[in-house]
């Protein structure tokens, strides 16, 4: 018998940070700049657009796999691991709409 998902909120959260990390990385690279997460940057040199989306996804599936696990044994420490999943993974997403933001109301 299958059981629900314990966390959809944060799993559906990271999900969407994690298309937004895709969406503005490549945004970014085409506008010049460069990837500043060294295993990422290999992925995106060495297997471009796609690898890179699989490469985010393949985390992302780690993360809530590692969340659901632990939720059999400990499940307030895989709700905190679910939502600090979340905080991370929103914290290159603000940065680079901000410095997006910052170039753009240079230029004007």
């Amino acid at each position: 018998m299958s059981r629900a998902m314990r966390y959809p909120a944060p799993y559906t959260w990271l999900v969407f940070l994690a298309s937004m990390d895709i969406m503005l990385t490549w945004i970014v690279l085409h506008g010049g700049g460069n990837e500043v997460n060294t295993l990422a940057a290999w992925v995106i040199r060495n297997a471009g657009l796609p690898g890179m989306v699989i490469y985010k996804f393949a985390l992302v599936l780690v993360i809530i796999g590692v969340c659901e696990v632990i939720a059999r044994r400990k499940e307030p420490t895989a709700r905190k691991l679910a939502e600090w999943a979340v905080a991370i993974t929103a914290v290159p997403v603000v940065i680079t709409l901000v410095l997006l933001m910052a170039k753009r109301m240079a230029a004007a």
